[in-house]
């Protein structure tokens, strides 16, 4: 489904008559604009910005039920194919529905494989303190198995209870295992996962589950662990990928786009701190700099989009079943490991544990 919702803007009509008479609808060899077909023709031709400015308004279909999309910025992104050289970048006018951004992870990936019997390991409870811990298991965890936690002791990061898995993440093995102190013991589970991440999620968007989702088409969406740690989401996903539910008209006219992302500071797999990650989406979060709500970490190559260049805090508002909610960005506060940066529901920069479900608001290109 494609409807024209606010196109074009009054103060275009002279350019838009006197540059492209020969598109009006009806004329032959011209361009009737009633699809999205005819959009990435425009754009094609490099005409996207004398028709269209930033805020304008198309309807398509997201899980068969229109949605309302606007314009964030005209050749503001840059095609992964360097065959196409523009681009128009959309937005849904609100939330589409709520998602986790990434689950809370497994502390320990057993590698080859995890025989039975007594085990020890160290786990950090605050930015100076830590705790020696001793469990012991009845059965095997075979290889690329992980171990959670399933119970903190208090408000914390004291272990209390953990949880055996299969390499699915989602087959239990033994579970409410109990856990005590103990100390001078040599550690037998090492390396361990960042302890903001074992009890709130990870805010490494590369990795994220959220992202992994918003490019699958499958009719079925699999949950593929991203890193050693990750878990399925805790919050029901819907069955299909997010391009398998939009409108297909819109997908076909899509393309991947070359963006970027800062690393945090305090914990990454592999010690690979700050900088960016680079990546190429179909869809994708926008950031705290798109966004116009300032920089923070490594932003080489972030701009915000003209969408945003003036905003205030109530032109980011975005609701959900009529009501304002706080939105996903893709961009982690660089002193933490688990909070993602976010939109509050007043319209300004906020951050929430990436284990929670939040507003629903993907970026999409044209090419």
């Amino acid at each position: 489904m494609f409807e024209e919702f606010n196109f074009p803007r009054a103060d275009q009509l002279d350019v838009m008559n006197t540059l492209l008479a020969s598109i009006a609808s009806g004329q032959e060899g011209g361009i009737s604009i009633k699809s999205w077909k005819d959009v990435q023709r425009i754009n094609r031709m490099g005409l996207a910005d004398k028709i269209f400015v930033e805020g304008d308004r198309f309807v398509a279909e997201y899980d068969e039920t229109p949605v309302v999309w606007e314009i964030a910025g005209i050749n503001h992104d840059e095609s992964t194919d360097p065959v196409y050289k523009n681009t128009i970048t959309i937005i849904p006018v609100d939330c589409l529905e709520n998602r986790q951004f990434s689950a809370r992870q497994a502390f320990y990936n057993v590698g080859i494989g995890l025989a039975p019997g007594t085990h020890v390991f160290t786990f950090a409870v605050g930015h100076n303190d830590e705790r020696q811990y001793e469990f012991t298991t009845a059965q095997e965890v075979p290889e690329d198995g992980v171990i959670i936690v399933s119970s903190w002791d208090g408000e914390g990061y004291v272990i209390s209870k953990i949880t055996t898995y299969e390499a699915d993440r989602k087959t239990t093995i033994e579970s409410g295992i109990n856990v005590t102190i103990v100390s001078g013991q040599a550690n037998t589970l090492t390396p361990v996962n960042h302890q903001q991440r074992v009890k709130y999620g990870s805010n490494n968007y590369k990795e994220s589950t959220i992202r992994h989702w918003l490019n699958s088409d499958a009719s079925t969406w699999v949950f593929v662990p991203q890193t050693d740690y990750d878990m399925p989401p805790t919050t029901a996903y819907p069955t299909g990928g997010f391009l398998n539910r939009l409108d297909p008209d819109l997908v076909d006219v899509l393309g991947t786009v070359n963006k970027q992302v800062t690393r945090n500071n305090l914990f990454e797999n592999g010690g690979n701190l700050l900088g960016q990650d680079t990546f190429s989406d179909k869809v994708f979060l926008l950031s705290r700099v798109e966004t116009g709500l300032g920089t923070e970490g490594t932003y080489a190559g972030e701009k915000v989009y003209p969408l945003f260049a003036q905003a205030t805090n109530a032109d980011r508002i975005k609701l959900l079943s009529g009501s304002p909610r706080s939105w996903w960005l893709r961009s982690p506060i660089t002193t933490y490991s688990s909070y993602v940066r976010g939109v509050r529901t007043s319209g300004g920069l906020y951050n929430y544990y990436a284990y929670i479900a939040y507003g629903l608001v993907p970026a999409c290109v044209i090419v």
